[in-house]
């Protein structure tokens, strides 16, 4: 019998030191069909869980699986069903976004070349471009599209939106929405924005220096939404 846990993205006691910095017991789930938002002051945790999650930083203890799969000891596969948004800026500088594209999507047999393009010419996104050149904005775009091209069952985000304007970020939440309310994507998404997580998640993880200090479900928690402000507020001040 395959339980409803063997289709989650979950993670377990996850606990890592980085020199004085110590994270642990990290635990919660992301389920397709939804977004959950991952908060937290600068400093508590958020990147240090998404470069564990892109086998980036070995944890001390802890798994973080899909169903029997190990993100480090299946990694491919893991990967293949995990799409962690990177920070592509002090990347491939020398590259076109056309040679980018290309590149990632040799390395991933689930990509979707003809969605792929479909979405960068939305996007505006210059193929022909040095990545040296692009703007903030335009590597966010181009992160976007390398995490969803391949099709995944869970997307991570870290500030997805960043330095991108109005439009293309309303497209691509409308996008990410598609396939989550068809039951086809999970989101993990850290953002400062308390709209995006408000308009976007339906529950909230929230990161005190180095440990999870709440989880809950936006609605209904009116209350814990305007702390969520004040969190948001004093991480952007940081």
């Amino acid at each position: 019998m395959v339980s409803k846990f063997d289709s989650f993205l979950t993670l377990q006691g996850i606990c890592v030191q980085l020199g004085t910095f110590v994270m642990t017991n990290i635990s919660f789930w992301v389920t397709p069909g939804e977004i959950v938002g991952y908060l937290g002051h600068n400093g508590s945790g958020k990147t240090t869980t998404l470069r564990v999650m892109s086998n980036m930083v070995r944890p001390t203890a802890g798994t973080i699986r899909i169903g029997d799969l190990d993100h480090r000891a299946d990694e491919r596969a893991f990967k293949q069903r995990v799409s962690v948004v990177n920070d592509y800026h002090n990347a491939y500088q020398n590259l076109t976004v056309k040679e980018v594209l290309a590149f990632a999507a040799h390395f991933q047999p689930g990509w979707d070349e003809r969605w792929c393009v479909q979405v960068c010419k939305g996007l505006r996104l210059p193929l022909e471009a040095k990545i040296r050149t692009l703007s903030k904005g335009m590597h966010t775009k181009l992160g976007i599209v390398m995490g969803l091209s391949p099709r995944p069952q869970f997307l991570v985000l870290d500030e997805p939106t960043a330095g991108m304007d109005q439009m293309s970020s309303e497209w691509i939440w409308a996008v990410i929405r598609a396939w989550v309310d068809r039951g086809d994507l999970g989101v993990l998404v850290a953002s400062h924005s308390l709209s995006e997580i408000v308009d976007q998640c339906s529950r909230v993880v929230l990161l005190e220096q180095g440990h999870i200090a709440d989880q809950f479900y936006l609605e209904g928690s009116e209350d814990k939404v305007a702390d969520l402000a004040i969190v948001l507020k004093e991480a952007t001040d940081a």
